[in-house]
């Protein structure tokens, strides 16, 4: 069996603290508010060496205090206080940094193992900012609404008298923390809309490209997997993402190569195997044509 190409990042690895708490492995909370180090101290000694890695699981971090600096799919941002970030699963994750003291509270979460509600939200941000990062600026106010709800959601996920109904408790906070996101989110209208047919298809599309583009370029694979005419698919991927559908691959390809390479544990032949390429010659113009150097001269 072959390693994986990437290092993954899933909840398991994210007790940095000890303050994790864990619901059915679907959900994680923690945060870093009463501790008196900080996380980035812990996470850079123990993670340094898996750096980049692949979150499995979409991220939510409210910065309470302070700020925090991080890399993703190689773009640097920071995010001040009364920030919340958003990080939808795949993305890679190349370097978090905090500083200046930073308090943050962290919710991690499956898609799959969240209720409909919340997990309709989800879907919207992934479908509008899938392999990016949302940044959402809180109102003070809202944000020591989230402190509070984050704090019941804390009491529910470790108190035994909750057991009974945990995961509905637990999701009816978890609603309310994507309302909070949602109602200082500029794209509120867009993001609150209803879900159409279009959205769907765009959604299953990227899901498919997701788990297949290490495989399959083709546009027609897709297609096929969609139940779709290929010129149909397109439309509606092109028209509702801004990007055609050969774009979206190339996109989740270069950013697997980018980290093989980035990570140094691999060769550009070994990068063009592990990515299905017929050559390293043919994954070499493949890169340079989306990149604008040769996987050597990139790295």
């Amino acid at each position: 069996m072959k390693e994986n190409t990437i290092q993954t990042m899933d909840l398991s690895m994210m007790d940095s603290n000890g303050r994790a708490l864990v619901m059915n492995d679907t959900l994680l909370v923690n945060d870093n508010l009463a501790v008196p180090f900080k996380m980035s101290d812990y996470l850079m000694e123990r993670y340094s060496k898996r750096f980049p890695l692949k979150i499995t699981t979409t991220c939510m971090v409210i910065v309470y205090k302070g700020s925090v600096t991080f890399t993703v799919n190689f773009r640097d941002y920071v995010a001040a206080e009364n920030t919340c970030i958003i990080i939808t699963e795949g993305t890679i994750v190349e370097k978090v940094v905090y500083v200046d003291d930073a308090r943050v509270m962290i919710l991690s979460y499956s898609q799959n193992g969240l209720l409909s509600p919340f997990s309709k939200n989800q879907r919207n941000l992934n479908r509008l900012y899938a392999l990016q990062v949302m940044l959402v600026h809180l109102q003070p106010s809202h944000l020591e609404m989230m402190k509070t709800v984050y704090e019941m959601l804390r009491t529910i996920l470790s108190d035994p008298s909750f057991a009974a109904n945990r995961e509905a408790t637990a999701n009816n906070c978890l609603n309310l923390i994507a309302n909070i996101v949602m109602q200082n989110s500029e794209s509120q209208q867009e993001l609150g809309a209803k879900t159409t047919r279009r959205d769907e298809i765009v959604a299953r599309f990227l899901q498919c490209v997701a788990e297949n583009y290490r495989v399959h370029r083709e546009l027609s694979f897709y297609a096929a997997q969609l139940g779709l005419s290929l010129k149909y698919m397109s439309h509606v991927v092109h028209e509702q993402t801004g990007r055609h559908p050969s774009q979206w691959i190339k996109e989740y390809v270069i950013l697997d190569a980018k980290t093989m390479l980035r990570s140094s544990r691999y060769t550009v032949q070994q990068v063009a195997e592990e990515l299905n390429f017929p050559n390293q010659s043919f994954f070499g113009k493949y890169f340079k044509e989306a990149v604008g150097v040769s996987p050597k001269k990139w790295n």
